[in-house]
């Protein structure tokens, strides 16, 4: 009995985590059977993954496609490709993509011909993308009623949005393996070389919290207020396409500036230091390559969504310069993905875009169990919840893995201590200079033994910040800084500030 097979006979027998696990194994073996594509999108859809399926259930159609345009096909091809095509409408609803799921079953129209086709009724099909059609329509009036007001958008997709919030998905080892002794050693020696002997990492607990332990930040002595913590570079740092900027830092610089010295590459550098540590890291995997496609999807999106897909993009990047899967890249290994499902119905789909697209740029089989999409996704969602520092002024992101080891509190004892982040915090107009690193303070004394936090919604987070002028303020109210806490960092505070207002 062969992977597709076993994968069939344990899909009947309603074992989806075992047919899952089997398909996957068939598809390493023989990647060109779209049979092994189809049938795993199914399973998605039944493990209620329909973002999985989604990637799935097209590249079936991918690979069918060619052939029933040709007219070098069998009734078999035929019949899958509209299995196919309904699989990736059907798990595209699922994920609140109306629109894109009548785009599907339109497709199939087009590619199909309505000819007959063993158990497919077209007039069926016709009913459910008319259907899908109207569901979208009825949510994007809704939405376009409610104006710009952040809160109220948010509530409202959270009563409209279908898809659940995601963490980790099941099956990631990686992700149960966070908090082990071994990964927490390793996190400290990071920790270690961007900070001096006054704080250290440690495990720490939340009560109600969904994880039993998280990683946390503890005072190894007394520490006196405006004591430097750390100073931290970004691992990364992405700026929006087009943008007279250093690819490495982000500082601003002429189209004169040092450039990378491969004939075909266009990119530009602000010193030969930064080219050098760019190519380390992750510029020999993209020299070269035509990022137009890529930027044509972040163009499309937010601000800050798009400066995320960038981040995930050079992450993907050291990892196939490294030769590893993302998630064993030893810098982000301990970041906890989340993301909530409001956000998905935002900007989840066009994440998949885009995680197609990156496949094709870095020449990545996308049959590859190193990179699968489950992968990708979860490295997107690592993004959000940690410290990606977004500037809404300047359209630049950074993501520094150690600052997310500290927690949050409304009342903090540390604060992030970079121009930026003060002019924040100082409700003062900040300069559009480049952050080049971010140091964390201590805010006021703090006592040995004392867990250290930082305010999450200030000078941290810029993207949920409201911008008049050139000014950037807090978001202010209770209301607001709850639904961003639950929204993007997927808690509720519990802080003594949170618990004395909700008393």
């Amino acid at each position: 009995m062969n992977y597709r097979e076993k994968g069939n006979k344990a899909f009947v027998d309603k074992e989806f985590e075992t047919a899952r696990q089997e398909y996957t194994k068939g598809i390493e073996v023989t990647p060109e059977d779209p049979r092994l594509w189809s049938n795993r999108a199914q399973t998605f859809i039944k493990l209620e993954y329909p973002e999985l399926a989604v990637v799935d259930a097209a590249y079936a159609c991918s690979l069918l496609e060619p052939k029933i345009i040709s007219g070098k096909y069998e009734n078999a091809d035929l019949a899958l490709l509209c299995k196919s095509r309904w699989r990736e409408a059907e798990a595209l609803a699922k994920c609140n993509g109306f629109d894109l799921a009548a785009s599907a079953l339109e497709r199939l129209f087009q590619i199909a011909y309505r000819r007959p086709v063993a158990g497919v009724d077209w007039n069926a099909l016709e009913c459910e993308k008319d259907r899908y059609l109207k569901e979208h329509y009825q949510n994007t009036m809704l939405l376009n009623n409610l104006g710009s007001d952040r809160y109220i958008l948010v509530e409202q997709v959270g009563k409209i949005c279908k898809f659940p919030s995601r963490g980790a998905y099941p099956w990631d080892i990686r992700s149960q393996e966070r908090c082990t002794p071994e990964s927490s050693a390793f996190v400290q020696k990071l920790l270690d070389k961007i900070s001096g002997k006054n704080i250290k990492m440690s495990l720490v607990s939340f009560p109600g919290a969904s994880q039993p332990q998280e990683f946390g930040i503890i005072a190894t002595k007394n520490i006196k207020r405006g004591i430097i913590l750390l100073d931290e570079k970004p691992l990364i740092s992405v700026h929006s396409p087009g943008q007279l900027q250093c690819d490495f830092c982000n500082k601003s610089t002429s189209s004169k500036s040092f450039s990378c010295p491969k004939a075909n590459c266009s990119e530009i550098f602000c010193s030969d230091d930064c080219f050098d540590k760019s190519w380390k890291l992750y510029h020999r995997a993209i020299c070269g390559k035509n990022l137009d496609l890529l930027y044509a999807i972040v163009n499309k999106e937010s601000k800050n969504s798009g400066i995320s897909l960038l981040v995930v993009f050079k992450i993907f990047a050291i990892a196939k310069q490294r030769n590893i899967c993302p998630l064993d890249i030893e810098e982000i290994k301990h970041l906890f993905p989340f993301q909530h499902s409001t956000s998905w119905f935002q900007h989840g789909l066009m994440a998949i875009d885009f995680y197609i697209e990156l496949m094709k740029l870095l020449e990545i089989p996308i049959f590859d169990s190193r990179y699968e999409s489950w992968i990708y996704l979860t490295i997107y969602r690592k993004l959000k919840p940690n410290s990606v520092f977004f500037n809404p002024l300047t359209s630049t992101g950074q993501l520094y893995p150690i600052i997310s080891l500290f927690n949050h509190d409304c009342n903090p004892n540390a604060r992030c201590s970079d121009d930026t982040s003060k002019s924040i915090q100082r409700g003062e107009p900040f300069p559009f200079a480049p952050i080049l690193s971010t140091r964390v303070e201590a805010a006021r004394n703090i006592k040995k033994g004392e867990q250290v936090f930082i305010n999450y919604t200030l000078g941290h987070d810029f993207s949920v910040l409201s911008v008049v002028s050139n000014t950037v303020k807090s978001s202010g109210s209770t209301k607001k800084t709850r639904q961003l806490l639950e929204t993007t960092y997927g808690f509720r505070c519990k802080c003594s500030m949170c618990d004395s207002s909700s008393n």
